[in-house]
């Protein structure tokens, strides 16, 4: 998936939303800072930080296949003991064949449900004054 931009005012909270490039979030960032000193009556916010960053996805939460037949082993013993450790006995073919199942199952069910991720990955941030939007080193 391509990166998408997010800005933040103090480095650490990116929760204003997301942008096709970093243009686009440098300027809404302005926009923003600039309307919330005038709100405030102060100078608080100086600097904006610009970062790209990687939308969720559904698939990369999902779970495989070895998790499923974990809790069916730990389930069988509970009820077997000893007599029901080998259970089940598949192989690694038919596992990944779970795998693969149990994930186009989940993807039509978050798809149904309307289930995705609104979070996001962070990478490393480049700092701007706010007034100029020259690139500030950190």
């Amino acid at each position: 998936m391509n990166d998408k931009w997010c800005y933040s005012f103090d480095g650490s909270n990116f929760s204003n939303g997301t942008f096709e490039t970093d243009k686009l979030a440098l300027a809404d960032a302005q926009r923003e800072g600039l309307c919330r000193n005038k709100e405030n009556n102060d100078e608080a916010i100086k600097h904006i930080f610009i970062a790209p960053c990687r939308l969720a996805e559904n698939k990369t939460m999902f779970p495989d296949a070895d998790l499923i037949i974990e809790h069916m082993n730990c389930q069988a013993e509970d009820i077997g003991g000893q007599y029901a450790s080998s259970y089940p006995d598949v192989s690694d073919e038919e596992t990944d064949s779970l795998t693969i199942q149990l994930h186009e199952l989940l993807e039509k069910w978050c798809e149904k449900c309307q289930v995705f991720p609104t979070f996001f990955t962070v990478h490393a941030s480049s700092k701007y004054d706010l007034h100029t939007l020259k690139p500030i080193k950190q």
